[in-house]
């Protein structure tokens, strides 16, 4: 029990600092429950998405604080986000965990080969509209729910490629995980899926890493971390894939 305290107190404050720099880091969280602990998908997708809640509110304050959350678009997104959340959570327990590997070990590849390619320069002439985030907002919150990826993962480059500032992009997709968090953890807390030991020192150890990498995301460039990033997640899903295909070839 030690030495998974260990694990998940590194998991969580090394993860805590990509999310409060870059913001994609989530999606890490759980490849490492899965193949360092042994977790089953469905508890290391609920774990995770427990430890967003609590870190998110801290992420959320400290960008909120620095200017980097715009109110009007983070609550359109917020809001766009519950019942995408919902149907997410509702279909983790009907999925089999194969496929959540799968579907994880492909996000995974298709995150880091995008994260690796040159981004365009922001081009945002106006706010993005209701019509524009209500259905990001919705898939977001899908697919964060069912995959444990946290929000910002999916958030941040749909909104660079819409034109938003990279900085304005990671701020949202901090304020997003907490909705999806919360409506997904009432989900799961009700289906069994939480471990509440393992979820709240993952959320305590990844407070403290948001809470180091928010003043680095405001005052460094991204483009090395990024490409730190990427690496890290492709590595991640060839892991996951080569387990999904490990247990495809034994059954």
């Amino acid at each position: 029990m030690a030495g998974e305290i260990v694990i998940l107190c590194a998991a969580g404050l090394g993860v805590g600092v990509i999310i409060g720099t870059a913001g994609v880091g989530g999606v890490l969280l759980v490849p490492i429950l899965v193949t360092a602990l042994g977790f089953p998908v469905r508890t290391a997708v609920a774990d995770a998405l427990w430890s967003y809640l609590w870190s998110g509110l801290v992420a959320i304050a400290l960008y909120w604080r620095r200017g980097s959350i715009p109110a009007r678009p983070a609550l359109w997104l917020c809001l766009a986000s519950l019942p995408g959340a919902y149907l997410g959570a509702r279909t983790l327990g009907v999925v089999p965990p194969a496929v959540v590997q799968g579907l994880i070990a492909a996000v995974l590849l298709l995150g880091g080969i995008h994260s690796l390619r040159p981004q365009p320069a922001a081009r945002r002439t106006r706010e993005l509209g209701p019509g524009t985030l209500a259905p990001v907002g919705g898939l977001v919150g899908f697919a964060s729910a069912l995959l444990g990826a946290g929000g910002a993962f999916l958030l941040v480059p749909l909104l660079v490629t819409l034109g938003e500032p990279v900085l304005l992009a990671v701020g949202l997709g901090q304020a997003i995980q907490v909705p999806v968090a919360a409506l997904a953890s009432v989900t799961n807390f009700q289906a069994g899926r939480i471990d509440l030991v393992a979820g709240s020192v993952l959320a305590a150890a990844l407070s403290v890493g948001v809470a180091v990498g928010t003043p680095l995301a405001h005052s460094l460039s991204q483009q090395g971390l990024k490409r730190l990033v990427a690496v890290a997640m492709l590595v991640a899903g060839v892991v996951m894939a080569a387990r999904v295909w490990g247990a495809a070839t034994s059954a």
